[in-house]
């Protein structure tokens, strides 16, 4: 830009020596007054319009240096290339990983942001989603259900999740151990394109054949609760507290009836005759507790701790889950611990009579 305006200044200086020969003087004669005249109007005029296009073409060179970053986040890449060449940028192309993966091959982010002037020519960073780090659906048939809750947690625990269980799981009595997943929809290799939800069947387990009611009436809770556990039939106690006639800490009636045969996990329900307790050291009283309703039976177990810190089991069992009460004479301030799968889901303290 300079050079142009130093040529235009030295034609100029040139120019005006020359007009000073041309000037008209009082020597001239007529004509070569008039002929100078001339020749000085047609050179201001050369002047004049060489002035006003060099000023118009410095005009479209400078509008053309500057221009407005387009916003193309969202665009298909190629779209995206086209947008920006119109407006003289060029693109720096960045890979990464998105959550969504409805999103593969689109522009995710760009730098400089929509709307910056910068010059015509510059880089634009342009970050493209090569799609979601999980695209497809894995093969989890014979793996543990809880095993697959568990890896799609952690697997989708910093990202937008693309793949959920949908409850309720189909459960089916199948030779296989009890919570092996046997089929599930989508196949296996099924392309991930959104949340999808994972159709699983389940099984439950080898078929049991159907129980008989053992007779429980006359016999003191313990012996019930001895007879119930081994096998491994789950019950609900009550306690009553007016029974003439009926010894205390008996099992005076039973639902169902003894002799009835019963689907497996099928609870029993026992009213007992309430115990006179020996002395103030030691409390009669009723554990009473509601578990969620499992699909498959839990491993569960019942531990007596005392205030020394010593632990005994006092039973373990399988258990389908929902309530389960029972009937207990221990020392004052021991502890009952009920746990599923050995993690501790509720503590009971024997509290003192009046407490």
């Amino acid at each position: 830009m300079k050079l142009y305006w130093y040529r235009i200044t030295d034609t100029i200086s040139k120019l005006w020596v020359q007009c000073q020969r041309i000037i008209p003087n009082p020597h001239d004669t007529s004509e070569e007054r008039w002929l100078k005249i001339v020749i000085l109007g047609a050179a201001g005029i050369l002047v004049l319009v060489t002035l006003a296009g060099f000023l118009a073409f410095s005009l479209v060179l400078q509008g053309a240096e500057q221009t407005v970053v387009p916003d193309v986040r969202g665009k298909e890449l190629a779209e995206a290339l086209v947008v920006l060449q119109d407006r003289e940028l060029y693109p720096k192309l960045q890979l990464r990983f998105s959550t969504d993966p409805s999103l593969k091959g689109k522009v995710i982010d760009q730098r400089p942001s929509a709307g910056t002037v910068v010059k015509a020519g510059k880089r634009i960073t342009l970050m493209v989603s090569k799609g979601s780090v999980v695209d497809k659906v894995e093969d989890f048939r014979g793996k543990k259900l809880e095993e697959v809750r568990t890896h799609l947690q952690s697997l989708f625990a910093s990202q937008k999740p693309l793949l959920r269980i949908k409850e309720p799981v189909t459960y089916v009595f199948h030779p296989s151990p009890a919570g092996t997943i046997l089929e599930q929809k989508p196949e296996p290799g099924a392309e991930l394109t959104g949340l999808t939800d994972l159709v699983l069947v389940v099984s439950r387990g080898p078929e049991v054949s159907k129980k008989k009611v053992p007779n429980l009436v006359g016999r003191s809770y313990t012996e019930a609760m001895d007879l119930l556990v081994e096998e491994q039939i789950p019950f609900v106690f009550q306690l009553q507290t007016r029974t003439q006639g009926k010894r205390p800490g008996s099992i005076i009636e039973q639902t169902p009836k003894a002799g009835e045969e019963i689907e497996p996990a099928t609870t029993i329900e026992l009213t007992v005759a309430e115990l006179t307790e020996g002395d103030k050291n030691t409390r009669f009283g009723l554990f009473d507790y509601t578990l969620p309703i499992y699909p498959v039976v839990v491993d569960l177990k019942v531990e007596v701790v005392s205030p020394g810190g010593e632990r005994k089991v006092l039973f373990s069992m399988k258990h389908p889950g929902g309530r389960i009460s029972f009937p207990y004479l221990q020392p004052v301030n021991t502890t009952l611990v009920l746990s599923v799968f050995d993690r501790e889901i509720i503590r009971h303290q024997v509290q003192a009579q009046g407490n």
